[in-house]
């Protein structure tokens, strides 16, 4: 097969669909298949693929508006050109110009803009509802990361369940190279929280939680929130002035990989009571290093957590504040958790995310 790849995702390897994207993409490449990756822009220099592959880039800028017209007109002349049997998008949203031949597959990772359109970027909000329906529509194949999220699209899109395929994402296993160095990791115990930072990651709430433990324990938890700042990011650092917790929350900002491995090997739990998640990756990624996690029951987080954490109602800040103060409060339930945790990741593997896609990618080109 000739296989065309929407490569925009590699430009941003640090999100969570840049990982999804290079993670099956090094492992797929190797497959037989003949890959075209096409990128509004160059892309790092650590995508260094074999003869199998070959990169078409544009001149785009980091948030230009010129993206959405190299999706939409320029890769459907570029598959054209490469004479494509398949086109894979791994974000939601397919060219709709693509010459007729050419089967569509399309990842979905959540539906957002439908549960909580309020949490976006109205530019992506924008762009969501005006391509997805019809991108759905022209795919052949749909891969949706998550049980939860292909029960969502079923819901909402009750004639695309017969070409459904669940693929879950995984995490990879971080080896620290001998340049690097490990983030430093704080004195005391701590909780962290991994993310961008976002109105829907719901972080205010988190906040307000510690504070209360803070005040009404004499536990000398911190907490560590780590990710870079998103759209309409919360003012953190005013909102921990306010709640007297300055000198107990860190922000740490964006990290490398091997500095997230230190924090996940050393912290209490993860916290993610996110409004809404299609799947998670920092859930898995804590718990592929013995972390147990407090997670949001709501979404696809119960799902990836499975018997490695404990719940919460994320709109309930008394709910965040008890399942801290316990898992904080008892090691026993804590090592109980980590050995689940571990367990729990052992489920999910980009090796077999990635033979799973592929037999999608076949499927889906096979099927007149």
């Amino acid at each position: 097969m000739r296989i065309a790849v929407d490569a925009r995702p590699l430009a941003h390897p640090h999100t969570g669909i840049g990982r999804y994207t290079e993670a099956l993409l090094r492992r797929m490449a190797g497959s037989g298949h003949q890959w075209f990756l096409y990128s509004d822009r160059g892309l790092l220099p650590r995508f260094d693929f074999d003869d199998h592959v070959q990169l078409r880039t544009g001149n785009a800028g980091p948030g230009s508006p010129f993206s959405l017209l190299y999706s939409q007109l320029v890769f459907p002349r570029w598959a054209r050109g490469d004479c494509v049997d398949l086109f894979w998008s791994p974000r939601h949203h397919l060219p709709l110009r693509l010459p007729g031949k050419v089967a569509g597959v399309v990842t979905i990772h959540d539906l957002v803009w439908k549960r909580f359109p309020e949490t976006m970027m109205k530019s992506n909000l924008w762009l969501e509802r005006m391509l997805m329906g019809p991108s759905l529509h022209n795919a052949r194949r749909v891969i949706c990361v998550s049980d939860f999220t292909a029960r969502e699209l079923s819901r909402e899109y009750p004639k695309l369940s017969a070409v459904c395929r669940v693929v879950h994402e995984a995490a990879e296993t971080v080896v620290m190279k001998p340049d690097e160095q490990a983030a430093p990791v704080p004195e005391q115990p701590f909780l962290l929280f991994v993310g961008t930072l976002e109105p829907r990651k719901n972080l205010p709430r988190l906040l307000r939680a510690f504070s209360r433990l803070v005040r009404t324990t004499d536990l000398p938890h911190q907490l560590l929130v780590v990710g870079a700042r998103g759209w309409a990011g919360e003012d953190l650092d005013s909102l921990a002035r306010q709640l007297d917790v300055v000198a107990r929350v860190e922000l740490r900002g964006r990290l490398s990989d091997a500095e997230l491995r230190a924090l996940y090997q050393s912290t209490v739990a993860l916290v993610m009571p996110s409004l809404y998640e299609g799947f998670g990756l920092p859930v898995l990624e804590a718990m592929q290093h013995g972390a147990p996690v407090i997670v949001s029951k709501t979404g696809a987080l119960p799902e990836v957590a499975g018997e490695g954490g404990l719940l919460v109602d994320p709109l309930s800040e008394d709910s965040i504040y008890r399942q801290m103060l316990r898992l904080c409060s008892d090691r026993q339930l804590r090592a109980s958790l980590s050995a689940r945790a571990r367990q729990q990741a052992q489920r999910f593997s980009w090796d077999k995310a990635a033979q799973q896609t592929l037999a999608v990618l076949e499927e889906a080109c096979t099927d007149d």
